[in-house]
């Protein structure tokens, strides 16, 4: 190797160690940039979801990934801004399947699938007592079935509900009077029908209807090992179809189909259980008959439903 030829590398070498740490320094350059406008600082994989953490400033953002790449939605959100804890909370809609936002303490509507319940006719909207001597509480009653339930969570243990749900509602009066409508004029009378050689008295005498309700409720909900506990409060819409003032005699009649009710209603509902099982009751804000031409008469009851 002659001289010329050592010459040549010395002055190499010090050109390429520049040209290294030129291309470090660029590099170094180009991650500072991605840092600041890359989407994700971390990626790791843990029980079959992958996880995405980045931070911008003081904010730390985490990303959730199905295993079959899909993000999964948020529901709920803790950030730490300049020393303080900062919560935001997302409200979800209720045409979203449940499996994309279900939690521990998700809250659900708690509609009874089948209720029965006792009733008594009250002189006025908060009344719990019967108005005349001629009501027969121990019989009266209802039973219905609710159709479906809808939901918009607020929270995670609020939410408004909604329901609809069809009951046979019946009133019952002692044997001795009847509930009947002459000239228009709605009122309980004695019983007298016909010539009665048998001095016979009917075995029942009632009034019964269908009602088809529509419930907005306000409900909270909580979850204590595998059972709901959920307390619901709220009006609720009911139309009434089908009335009739009957009796029976040997056989079942009826006695008229008009007896001026109202056919739409105003109620307040409300709810309280843990599990399947529920204890409700309901006031009419509303009368049931036209007052103008009938008795003033607000429902009142209480029961028990049971959820499946």
């Amino acid at each position: 190797m002659n001289i010329r030829t050592l010459v040549m590398a010395a002055a190499l070498v010090p050109a390429v160690a520049f040209a290294q740490e030129a291309t470090t320094n660029d590099t170094t350059y180009t991650q500072k940039t991605t840092e600041v406008t890359s989407a994700y600082d971390t990626t790791f994989v843990f029980n079959r979801q992958k996880f995405d953490i980045s931070q911008k400033g003081e904010r730390t953002d985490v990303r959730v990934y199905k295993k079959n790449g899909s993000e999964m939605k948020k529901v709920k959100e803790t950030e730490f801004l300049d020393g303080q804890e900062v919560e935001q909370v997302y409200i979800t809609s209720p045409f979203i399947p449940r499996k994309t936002y279900k939690r521990r303490s998700q809250a659900y509507s708690h509609y009874p699938f089948f209720f029965f319940g006792a009733n008594m006719l009250a002189g006025s909207a908060f009344g719990v007592n019967s108005e005349g001597k001629e009501m027969c509480d121990s019989k009266s009653g209802e039973w219905g079935f609710t159709a479906c339930t809808l939901e918009c969570p607020i929270s995670s243990s609020w939410a408004v509900t909604a329901a609809i749900s069809s009951a046979h509602v019946s009133h019952h009066f002692k044997t001795d009077y009847m509930l009947t409508t002459v000239d228009g004029v709605t009122s309980i009378q004695p019983f007298s029908v016909g010539d009665n050689k048998n001095d016979e008295r009917p075995s029942k005498s009632y009034l019964s209807y269908w009602a088809f309700r529509i419930p907005i409720m306000l409900e909270w909900s909580n979850r204590i090992g595998s059972d709901d506990i959920y307390a619901a409060f709220g009006p609720s819409i009911e139309f009434r179809a089908n009335e009739r003032s009957r009796y029976k005699l040997g056989k079942r009649h009826t006695l008229t189909k008009d007896v001026n009710m109202n056919p739409v209603g105003i109620n307040l509902e409300a709810r309280l259980g843990c599990g399947f099982f529920m204890l409700y009751a309901r006031t009419a804000l509303t009368p049931l008959l036209r007052t103008k031409y009938a008795p003033e008469w607000h429902p009142f009851t209480v029961g028990f439903g049971v959820r499946l």
